[in-house]
C-alpha cells in the first residue's frame, strides 16, 4: 500500500481524531478529560491519552486525564501535555473493588477534578 496506493502511515489516534473533526470540535473549550485504564509508560508510545493531549494542545487547551491506575509521574504527564491525572487507585487501592465499584469512584474522581479546576482557575 505505501509503494503502489501512495498510503502513509501514522498512529491511529491520529486518524481518529481527524475521523471525529477534533481539531474543530476542541476550538472553544475550556477543558479536555481523556481517560484510559492504565496510564503507563505504553501510554506513552502513542496511545490515545497523549494524542488526545498533543492535538488539544495544538489548540490551546489544557488536558487532564481519569484512569484506573496511574504509573507516570508528574513530569511524565507533562512532558506528554497532560496536566493532571486522577486515577481510581487514589481513592480505592484495590484493583478489584476499583472494577467493581468503577461508577462511583468516577463520580468521586469527576468531582475531586471539578474541585480541583475551580481552585486552579480561582487562583488564577
Amino acid at each position: 500500500a505505501l509503494a503502489f496506493l501512495h498510503a502513509e502511515i501514522r498512529p491511529g489516534i491520529d486518524y481518529l481524531l481527524d475521523l471525529l473533526g477534533f481539531g474543530e470540535v476542541v476550538l472553544g473549550a475550556r477543558l479536555v478529560v481523556t481517560g484510559e485504564g492504565s496510564l503507563d509508560a505504553q501510554s506513552l508510545r502513542g496511545k490515545a491519552p497523549v494524542g488526545v493531549a498533543q492535538a488539544a494542545a495544538r489548540a490551546g487547551v489544557p488536558v487532564v486525564a481519569v484512569c484506573g491506575r496511574r504509573t507516570l509521574t508528574d513530569a511524565e504527564l507533562k512532558a506528554a501535555g497532560i496536566e493532571a491525572a486522577y486515577a481510581l487507585t487514589d481513592l480505592e487501592p484495590d484493583p478489584e473493588r476499583c472494577m467493581a465499584e468503577a461508577g462511583p469512584l468516577l463520580e468521586r474522581l469527576a468531582a475531586r477534578l471539578a474541585a480541583d479546576r475551580r481552585l486552579a482557575e480561582g487562583a488564577a
